[in-house]
């Protein structure tokens, strides 16, 4: 029997992905005037699912923090995971420092949860440790 069970696991893929996203988000900041600079803007759920695939069946070791993990490219395929509408900036630039202040602010409350969650299941662990002394 698996002591910390599965939300142990999905709890951990939630903060990795919140991690991820903060960095995401941190990054298109960073850029914020750099000229043709592209916004990610990936969600959460984006993250999640790219974690939880990691998790799901190896993957080839890469040599670069910003290469791709996954050897299939299928899923890339159409997908758009850089902002390109709406640049109203004359240099290219896509950041809109107000959402991404905003999704940061979110981000972090998020993340701030999921930290309470697992120090709540520790907390019970250890009760239950203490109590069969």
């Amino acid at each position: 029997m698996d002591m910390f069970g599965s939300g142990f696991q999905r709890l951990e893929s939630s903060l990795i992905a919140r991690e991820k996203m903060q960095s995401s988000i941190t990054s298109n900041i960073a850029n914020a005037d750099t000229p043709n600079y592209k916004a990610d803007k990936r969600n959460f759920a984006d993250f999640l699912a790219d974690q939880n695939n990691l998790g799901s069946h190896s993957k080839a070791a890469t040599t670069h923090a910003r290469h791709f993990a996954e050897t299939n490219t299928s899923s890339l395929l159409g997908s758009n995971i850089y902002q390109q509408e709406n640049s109203r900036k004359i240099d290219g630039n896509s950041v809109n420092l107000q959402s991404e202040m905003a999704r940061m602010s979110e981000n972090q409350l998020m993340h701030e949860l999921s930290m309470r969650l697992v120090k709540g299941r520790l907390t019970g662990l250890m009760n239950a440790i203490k109590e069969g002394r």
